[in-house]
């Protein structure tokens, strides 16, 4: 148990150093919840846009959805294994 408590303190300390790039800055709440500023070099994204895509992405996976509806096995195969009688 002693050695335990050592370990935890050592780790405690080590912790506890004064290197300060590995924490993050803390920044002021009214800063936090700010919209956030895009660079110059990002493309301004409507809504429109941003709607649209999400409405090609949701068809698409509701196509390949639709693709898997279907028999699992294949009706000559179930033929095979079901039992005759």
């Amino acid at each position: 148990m002693k050695h335990v408590l050592t370990l935890t303190c050592a780790a405690f300390l080590a912790a506890c150093s004064t290197d300060t790039e590995s924490y993050p800055r803390l920044l002021p709440t009214d800063q936090i919840l700010a919209e956030p500023l895009l660079p110059d070099h990002a493309p301004q994204a409507t809504s429109t846009d941003l709607e649209a895509e999400t409405q090609a992405r949701a068809d698409a996976l509701r196509q390949r959805a639709d693709a898997l509806r279907g028999p699992v096995i294949e009706p000559a195969a179930l033929e095979r294994i079901r039992p005759q009688g």
